[in-house]
C-alpha cells in the first residue's frame, strides 16, 4: 500500500511539473507571438521630406517584402523632435505607434531641461537603422580647399562663422570639433531647416556649415573633412580627422537614425518589428539606397541602441553645459 501511494505521489509530481512546464512555455509563446490587426504609425520628428521621413518611406516600402502588415508614415514636426516625441508618449502602448527619431530629439530634450526619466526612459529604443557622420561643408567655390587651410585661417585670429540646421546635434558636433582644436575662436548660427542653413552658407553669410555627407548631393557644397573612422564610398579623397593629426574620437561621433516605442510596448510586438528590420537591413535594395545616401546600415537593437542613447545625452549635457547652454544643476 505505502508503495503504492509512493508511485502515485511520483507520479502526481511528474504530471505537475509536465503541466507547469506547458503552462510556461505556452505563455511565453503568448507573449512573444504578435501579429498586427491595425495599421502601424511610424511618426517622424521631421516634415514631410526630411531625412528621416525620406527614410522611413523606403523602408516601409521595402518592408512589403516581407510583411503584409499595413505601416502609415505621419509626420509630426516642430520644437526639434518634441511634439513628436510628446505625441508618441501620449499613445498607448500597445505596439501601433513607432517613433522615427534621431539624436535631435534628445539635444531638444536637454536643451528644453525637460526630465530625462520621461522623455527618454519613457521610449524602448529598439532599433538603430544608420549611421551618418558629420563634415565640416564649404561651398564649392569657397577658397578653402582642405580643412587645414580653414584652421590655419582661423589661428589668424578669424573667427570661424558656421551654418547649423535646427540648434541640435550638429551644435553639438561643431563645439565638439571647433573647441577642440588649440587656437580656434568659432560662431555657431542656427538655422530652422537645412535648407535655410545652405541658404545661409551658399550666400555668404557663414563661411562652413556643419553637415552630412549626403549633403554634397542635395547643395552645391564639399566635405573638407568627415568625421568617419572608414572611407565614404563616393568621397574617399576626403580625410578624416585622424589622417589630419586631429582626435580620433572625433571619427567616432556621427548622427543616428532609428525607431522606438512607448515603454511597456508588448516584447511581442518588438521582436515582431526587430526581426522585420533585420529583413530589411539585408535587403540588397536598402543597402544599395543606404550607400547612395552615403550612410552606414546598422542593425543594433535596444541593448545596443539604448546604450548609444545613454552616451548620447551625457554628452550632449556635458558640452551644453560647457558653453552655458544650460544650467549647471541639471542632472540626467
Amino acid at each position: 500500500m505505502k508503495k503504492t501511494l509512493l508511485v502515485l505521489a511520483v507520479l502526481l509530481v511528474g504530471l505537475t511539473t509536465l503541466f507547469a512546464t506547458g503552462a510556461q512555455e505556452e505563455a511565453a509563446a503568448t507573449e512573444t507571438a504578435w501579429t498586427p490587426s491595425q495599421p502601424i504609425t511610424i511618426m517622424n520628428h521631421v516634415a514631410v521630406g526630411g531625412a528621416m521621413d525620406l527614410y522611413s518611406r523606403k523602408w516601409v516600402e521595402i518592408a512589403a517584402k516581407y510583411t503584409d502588415a499595413t505601416f502609415v508614415v505621419d509626420n509630426n514636426a516642430g520644437a526639434s523632435g518634441l511634439t513628436a516625441g510628446e505625441w508618441v508618449l501620449n499613445q498607448e502602448a500597445n505596439g501601433y505607434t513607432v517613433f522615427a527619431l534621431a539624436p535631435t530629439y534628445l539635444d531638444a530634450v536637454i536643451q528644453s531641461e525637460l526630465e530625462c526619466s520621461t522623455y527618454v526612459d519613457g521610449f524602448t529604443f529598439i532599433y538603430n537603422l544608420m549611421a551618418d557622420p558629420y563634415c565640416v561643408l564649404v561651398p564649392e567655390t569657397s577658397e578653402f580647399k582642405t580643412f587645414q587651410e580653414l584652421i590655419d585661417w582661423a589661428r589668424k585670429g578669424n573667427v570661424i562663422t558656421l551654418s547649423e540646421p535646427n540648434y541640435g546635434a550638429k551644435y553639438i558636433d561643431a563645439v565638439q570639433v571647433f573647441g577642440s582644436i588649440e587656437g580656434v575662436e568659432f560662431k555657431a548660427i542656427s538655422y530652422e531647416s537645412a535648407k535655410n542653413n545652405f541658404a545661409a552658407l551658399l550666400g555668404g553669410q557663414t563661411v562652413a556649415s556643419v553637415g552630412n555627407p549626403g549633403d554634397t548631393k542635395k547643395y552645391a557644397v564639399r566635405a573638407l573633412v568627415i568625421g568617419n573612422p572608414t572611407k565614404v564610398p563616393g568621397l574617399e579623397d576626403v580625410p578624416n580627422y585622424k589622417e589630419l593629426g586631429y582626435s580620433e574620437a572625433l571619427d567616432n561621433i556621427s548622427m543616428w537614425r532609428g525607431y522606438a516605442v512607448k515603454a511597456g510596448t508588448p516584447e511581442g510586438m518588438i521582436k515582431w518589428f526587430q526581426d522585420l528590420c533585420d529583413k530589411v537591413s539585408a535587403d540588397q535594395e536598402w543597402i544599395d539606397y543606404m550607400a547612395g545616401n552615403k550612410l552606414t546600415v546598422l542593425t543594433d537593437k535596444t541593448e545596443a541602441f539604448t546604450q548609444t542613447v545613454e552616451n548620447e545625452v551625457v554628452s550632449t549635457i556635458e558640452v551644453l553645459k560647457s558653453v552655458d547652454q544650460i544650467s549647471a544643476g541639471y542632472k540626467r
